[in-house]
């Protein structure tokens, strides 16, 4: 009898010490809920159609990703590879060929309407891995954009969860989704960056778990690695760029944004280095 006791009595410790870990991942989960809902309609998708030049011969490259946007006058934030994906083209005796990537035509979907809006490249930013897309003679009056204010932000610490915000494709109805990373570590050099342990596309936001915009997804290369290690970071660590440095490239791309198509696809961002 004594047996049987002494087991209830463990079997409920054993009970009771999972509860909080349980009540942490639903709290977890709920909050990660939120923030998706809240920040979905900023998330848009990309279509980029490129025209490849290489060895006399053009052909066409389509791809698609996502982007947020960062302003109601229809200025788009999204990875640089949505118009300079890494191509490589080889010819007799594997030597590489040099391609000319041209952005042939862009087009933005917000949420899951059936539009597509057309767009330009307003300024790219190779540094940060990011580039800017403007919508074409866009007015505020055209649509209601919700967008990811930059200017307003929060600091993240090694150990924090963080949540980003993604889309599926059309065949799945532009369907929103969030995952969870978590912040490993700091970078001083090449730049300042957070280290995250999932690595997003780069441009979306990165937002902490009570909401507060802490930056963006970002590749960053240190120019440095030589042999294997080359290889294997050959598309650069998975970083956060914290957000008020994103804000000051974004003040660059609206200035340039409203200068038209024409004065757009310049390169942008300073050249400062921190550290």
């Amino acid at each position: 009898m004594m047996h049987r006791v002494s087991t209830a009595i463990l079997v409920g410790v054993l009970v009771v010490g999972l509860l909080p870990g349980v009540t942490r991942a639903d709290e977890v989960g709920q909050k990660a809920e939120a923030i998706m809902e809240a920040q979905a309609p900023a998330i848009v998708s990309v279509r980029v159609v490129l025209d490849l030049e290489f060895a006399g011969r053009t052909q066409e490259h389509r791809l698609q990703t996502r982007g947020v946007a960062v302003s109601d006058t229809g200025l788009i934030m999204t990875s640089i590879e949505a118009i300079k994906p890494s191509i490589n083209v080889r010819g007799p005796r594997g030597r590489s060929i040099d391609v000319k990537i041209t952005p042939a035509d862009i087009k933005i979907v917000f949420e899951k309407d059936e539009k597509e809006w057309d767009a330009f490249v307003a300024v790219k930013d190779t540094k940060r891995q990011l580039v800017f897309l403007q919508l074409k003679d866009f007015k505020p009056a055209d649509r209601k954009i919700q967008c990811v204010d930059f200017s307003k932000s929060a600091t993240a610490k090694v150990g924090d969860e963080v949540v980003t915000v993604q889309r599926l494709t059309k065949g799945f109805d532009y369907a929103p989704y969030y995952s969870l990373a978590r912040i490993r570590g700091e970078l001083k050099k090449p730049r300042k960056a957070l280290i995250i342990s999932r690595a997003g596309i780069s441009g979306l936001p990165v937002f902490s778990l009570d909401g507060r915009l802490i930056g963006c997804h970002s590749r960053m290369r240190s120019g440095l690695e030589t042999g294997e290690a080359a290889r294997e970071r050959a598309g650069g660590q998975a970083v956060v760029l914290a957000a008020k440095e994103v804000h000051a490239v974004i003040q660059q791309a609206l200035k340039k944004a409203a200068e038209g198509e024409s004065a757009g696809g310049e390169e942008g961002g300073d050249e400062k280095q921190d550290g």
